[in-house]
């Protein structure tokens, strides 16, 4: 057994269960201070170590290159106090409740829906962002308001169980072709600084590089699901499900993790389909923790085109 898969589902099974509380407060307009176009707004680049709010697991992740990615929005001009606000994207059930299907019977049913939520000030203060606290892009007041009125609520206004939809994994072929897409944090970070650049045309500062977390898993192949074998995908997921459960003893999940892996399948939410993986071989999970370049929503056709070399710097 490989102590890296177990290293990345355990701390799952350990945060915070899924909860009606998120985003409480709702997202918040910042209300920025005019400043006749100077570049008054920095986007600062935030990490921390993913659950580390959690006190069971605190900053251990660091260590396995697990990061959760935030905006910092910071408003400084001269002779007026600063002004703060954090932009988190996430499951609006936390990572432990995307990952988990309600099952009732043979049905499985997901409450997956990924939003922005925008909060006043440094959420937990800066010294939280102990990984990353960068300057990404200054913008003036009137850019970084288009930011909160045109590009969040075009995401954050869509229907329930529909795009984007929080995908904790991402499927990759031996060839490195993305068979099934994560959609986590770090792609709404992305997403923002993608849009700051194509449309409000504002490129990243000098020497600025966007890394962010993904949970890899590699397959030969991933076949769709037919009517025959979904028994079989409900006991898969059922055993994920008591695995993740929050009154299990270690040699429960132990026993239970035996049944998980290699992965067996995967659904894709945004693509609403489930797939049988084949030729998931040890080490099964990886992490990987590299530079990404900038790109916008899969879905959204406005914003699919990648950003061309000379805003990537």
């Amino acid at each position: 057994m490989t102590r890296l898969a177990w290293a990345i589902l355990l701390p799952l099974a350990a945060a915070q269960q899924p909860t009606k509380d998120w985003c409480a407060t709702g997202t918040k307009l910042p209300d920025f201070t005019e400043d006749e176009g100077q570049a008054s707004v920095e986007l600062v680049y935030a990490q921390s170590p993913l659950f580390s709010t959690n006190p069971k697991i605190g900053t251990k992740l660091r260590w396995l290159n697990l990061y959760h990615t935030a905006l910092v929005v910071v408003q400084k001009l001269p002779g007026v106090e600063p002004k703060n606000w954090t932009i988190e994207f996430d499951s609006v059930t936390n990572v432990a409740g995307a990952v988990l299907p309600n099952i009732s019977g043979m049905n499985l049913t997901w409450n997956n829906d990924a939003r922005y939520c925008v909060t006043e000030g440094i959420l937990w203060g800066e010294a939280h962002w102990s990984k990353m606290f960068e300057v990404a892009v200054r913008l003036s007041a009137a850019q970084a308001r288009q930011i909160f009125t045109e590009f969040i609520p075009s995401v954050n206004n869509t229907a329930h169980h529909t795009k984007p939809l929080y995908q904790l994994w991402r499927a990759q072929s031996r060839t490195d072709e993305t068979l099934v897409k994560d959609i986590t944090c770090g792609d709404g970070v992305n997403w923002i600084l993608h849009y700051a650049a194509t449309v409000l045309q504002v490129k990243p500062v000098a020497g600025f590089e966007l890394k962010f977390t993904s949970i890899v898993f590699r397959a030969d192949r991933l076949d769709p699901v037919d009517s025959s074998e979904w028994t079989e995908v409900v006991k898969y997921f059922q055993s994920l499900v008591q695995f993740m459960g929050p009154h299990q003893s270690e040699l429960q999940r132990f026993l239970e993790f035996l049944h998980l892996m290699p992965i067996h399948y995967v659904y894709d939410s945004n693509a609403k389909a489930y797939f049988r993986v084949e030729g998931n071989h040890f080490p099964w999970l990886e992490i990987q923790y590299q530079p990404i370049d900038l790109e916008g929503p899969p879905w959204n056709h406005t914003e699919l085109t990648r950003l061309p070399e000379t805003v990537i710097v």
